[in-house]
């Protein structure tokens, strides 16, 4: 009787795992942790680099097998997937900074020309943009850091499309909310940290091209910053009860990427401010904090 039961409730747990974590979407998850280790090597913490790397495979694994399993009855929506490319990709950026390869290349550009697909299909069936939405930007952008030390022009090329995705994004959702006169507070989720992300991204993939397009958008980083701060601390007063959905996940990558680029510029001595450095830090560690507490809130969805 008592297998029986064991039985069945790990049936249950690996129903509620296939469902949780077969979402294209919890990608995400492998996104902030890969971001978690590239932003630690950078500011020379390898240990916490090191445990991160090790995390981010074990997500790998896991979201991969998850995702396979729950291909028939799977649902969603086509810009999820771009979270996918964006995770595999930081995976090999990480890879690529301790086990140097030019074999890095090929998986690349397979992930670029599945990108190309994706974000057509994207924009072809726009009806309704949200923050989400700048993960088409994000994948482009991290595609243009993988690819700068093979081809550089292509790097280049997939930066300003970056660029360009971002404020066409931004415009479309700044529209959106003026005509709708939807509510503010109802459309932030998770992913309107995304927004702050995806410009401290720019700012580290336009660096070698141009110092002072890099400046612009790491100010503009540091900007937003305390604004998504704001608006998910408002988020969290006007909804009662709060309860597990990917979208929490999107708020780690974002923290892990603003860490990266300004650990990237104080190393380059473009941004002399040393104050920066320990707010740099603080990200990090809170990143590293909220994907311990999201774990947390994965397990006990799953296990509940």
């Amino acid at each position: 009787m008592a297998i029986n039961l064991f039985i069945i409730k790990l049936s249950i747990i690996c129903m509620n795992l296939t469902d949780i974590l077969g979402q294209p979407i919890c990608f995400t998850m492998l996104m902030g942790i890969a971001g978690i280790s590239i932003a630690s090597y950078l500011g020379k913490l390898t240990l916490l680099s090191l445990i991160s790397f090790w995390i981010a495979l074990v997500f790998l694994i896991l979201l991969t097998s998850f995702f396979i399993l729950n291909l028939k009855r799977l649902k969603y929506e086509m810009v999820d997937l771009i979270s996918i490319i964006s995770g595999l990709t930081l995976l090999i950026i990480r890879l690529r900074l301790s086990y140097p390869s030019p074999f890095y290349f090929i998986p690349l550009m397979i992930l670029s020309i599945f990108y190309f697909v994706i974000a057509y299909k994207v924009f072809v069936s726009l009806k309704q943009v949200t923050f989400k939405h700048h993960l088409l930007g994000v994948a482009i952008t991290l595609l243009s850091i993988g690819l700068r030390s093979y081809i550089t022009l292509l790097s280049l090329i997939f930066a300003s499309i970056g660029i360009l995705i971002y404020f066409t994004i931004t415009a479309l959702i700044l529209k959106s909310i003026m005509t709708t006169k939807r509510d503010i507070i109802g459309i932030i989720n998770g992913a309107t940290w995304i927004q702050m992300g995806l410009s401290a991204l720019i700012s580290f993939a336009i660096t070698p091209f141009s110092k002072l397009v890099s400046l612009v958008f790491c100010y503009l980083a540091l900007f937003l910053l305390p604004i998504v701060i704001l608006v998910s601390i408002l988020k969290l007063i006007s909804v009662k009860i709060i309860r597990y959905h990917p979208s929490l996940w999107s708020v780690i990558f974002p923290q892990a990427v603003f860490s990266t680029d300004t650990f990237s510029l104080i190393r380059e001595r473009l941004i002399v401010l040393p104050i920066l450095y320990d707010v740099s830090f603080s990200v990090l560690l809170s990143a590293f904090s909220l994907f311990i507490l999201f774990l947390s809130f994965t397990i006990f969805s799953v296990t509940r």
